[in-house]
């Protein structure tokens, strides 16, 4: 997941936080939040607050307790779980364009 911290502080986000379960991002500007998640595709996942995005694009919601700076709610259990919109990504590219726009 480091290997895409160039893409990350081109487009004005700067390593938060560092869990074994993701990577917190925090937009210089505007000090929104992501998170880079660990999977075998590329997951940023964003908050439900943040950024000027339509949310119906991504891949669902997820919830995690490595989301710690976002919204919570309950998702079946008995406390709430913060969670956010993940987006997939294949490559790099993909990425650093979807980066680009939550710039504008």
């Amino acid at each position: 997941m480091h290997n895409l911290q160039h893409i990350f502080e081109t487009h004005n986000f700067t390593l938060t936080n560092e869990t074994t379960k993701g990577l917190e991002y925090q937009h210089q500007e505007t000090e929104d939040i992501v998170y880079l998640l660990p999977t075998k595709e590329i997951n940023l996942t964003v908050s439900p607050l943040s950024f000027d995005i339509d949310l119906s694009q991504s891949d669902g919601k997820i919830h995690s307790t490595a989301l710690k700076r976002f919204p919570k709610r309950l998702n079946g259990g008995k406390q709430p779980i913060s969670f956010g919109y993940s987006f997939n990504f294949q490559t790099e590219k993909e990425l650093s364009e979807f980066l680009h726009t939550l710039n504008k």
